[in-house]
């Protein structure tokens, strides 16, 4: 994603959050909220250094997924904020998405890559698993129960 998209970065990302909440740590009347600076803000910083990124999935010139990875600074990499536009899911959006992450984060040196997918999102899950990725037991947000899962790199 270049810094300029900032735009595109917002309206994917809410129209997730709208289209599935149950998903999300962020609410959707919060991110509608946030000012457009804080919109370009949070897309230059995807692009700086190896720390965090966000990639988008385009059709033609509309932005239909997103998925982004972050660093945590006991040094765990995390797949975050992935979703797919429903007209645009079982086409290879996902796999596509999750494939530009690892790339990511394989490249930044990271040897693991975790993961936190909702409890009966059955859909996710599968996909993760196809990709690669292993449950490693339940996850730890208190406002929804998540399954953690891990992949080696």
């Amino acid at each position: 994603m270049l810094a300029d998209e900032w735009s595109a970065l917002r309206d994917v990302r809410l129209r997730a959050l709208a289209e599935a909440p149950y998903a999300f740590g962020t609410r959707y009347d919060e991110a509608r909220e946030r000012p457009e600076r804080w919109w370009i803000e949070w897309a230059a910083r995807s692009c700086e250094g190896d720390g965090q990124a966000f990639f988008v999935a385009w059709d033609d010139e509309d932005p239909v997924g997103i998925a982004g990875t972050y660093l945590e600074d006991d040094g765990q990499r995390w797949l975050i904020s992935m979703w797919t536009e429903p007209a645009f899911r079982a086409r290879g959006v996902g796999r596509a998405l999750v494939g530009a992450v690892v790339a990511f984060a394989r490249s930044a040196g990271s040897s693991e890559l975790f993961l936190e997918v909702a409890q009966g999102n059955e859909a996710a899950r599968a996909l993760y698993e196809r990709c690669g990725f292993v449950a490693t037991g339940n996850g730890s947000r208190a406002d929804l129960q998540t399954t953690n899962m891990r992949l080696s790199l």
